[in-house]
């Protein structure tokens, strides 16, 4: 028996990225599988990928930060389907600057895709999850969130809003068998943090070899653990974060081994 059998699910930001591996690791799981990106194109290769694979799939173009392109999203997906049971808020963008080098517009961009879209994507989610008898809402955050880095403005203020807004949703409708919950990936290994890091003073080598474990992490591994929180197995678990971080947050400097 597959984990998501009979389940509707949405990814935001499903085109590439974490989105991408989350929306294959449902629909691997026999889940049928949304795919949301502001990449048209991206999102339909992620869909056919998923249908290649006997999974079912659809692709739906919208910008999150949008209210009536989110909208106008969900009035498809009802025309595709009367349920949904899980929702991934993936869709998300990197504004790393500081609180005087950063501009309105930038804060403006980095809020509204970031925290306002997964509110306005839960806004319209949450009834039809209901009225399917229940479900998840998995909120990827970052590290960001709760261990402040230098010149990382307002990504990690985003990133932290999410993580109220995940509480927030779990309070007000846990009666209605909605379960709530954040993911905090640490430094994972994608197309664009690599091409960050070509620029950067310091190697993605040398940041992993700090990690308690000096692990890669990889897209792969935050889709099992949504994949987890969507799932069953996860049924007591509401309100609450999962870090994903090979233990970047717990340490408070560079280790020196004896």
């Amino acid at each position: 028996m597959t984990m998501l059998a009979n389940k509707v699910a949405l990814i935001t930001g499903g085109g590439s990225g974490i989105g991408r591996s989350t929306a294959l690791a449902f629909g691997r799981q026999k889940a049928f599988t949304i795919i949301l990106d502001q990449d048209a194109e991206a999102a339909a290769a992620v869909a056919r990928e998923i249908e290649q694979a006997d999974g079912q799939a659809a692709a739906i173009n919208a910008d999150v930060s949008s209210a009536d392109q989110v909208l106008a999203a969900f009035d498809e997906i009802r025309r595709r389907t009367s349920n949904l049971h899980i929702l991934v808020n993936s869709a998300g963008i990197y504004v790393f600057k500081n609180a005087t080098t950063l501009e309105e517009a930038d804060w403006d961009r980095c809020l509204n895709v970031d925290l306002k879209g997964a509110w306005l994507c839960a806004e319209h989610a949450l009834p039809m999850i209901i009225g399917s008898g229940g479900g998840s809402i998995i909120n990827i955050a970052s590290t960001h969130a709760v261990r402040a880095q230098g010149n990382a403005f307002p990504y990690g203020v985003a990133k932290g809003g999410l993580l109220s807004l995940t509480q927030s949703l779990a309070v007000d409708f846990g009666r209605n068998g909605v379960r709530v919950n954040s993911i905090c990936p640490g430094l994972v290994i994608t197309p664009l943090t690599t091409a960050y890091f070509e620029h950067s003073k310091v190697s993605i080598d040398q940041l992993t070899s700090l990690q308690p474990l000096p692990v890669e992490i990889h897209p792969e591994d935050i889709a099992n653990a949504a994949l987890f929180l969507a799932s069953d197995m996860a049924r007591c678990i509401t309100g609450t974060t999962l870090f994903v971080d090979a233990g970047r947050t717990v340490y408070l400097s560079v280790r020196h081994d004896d």
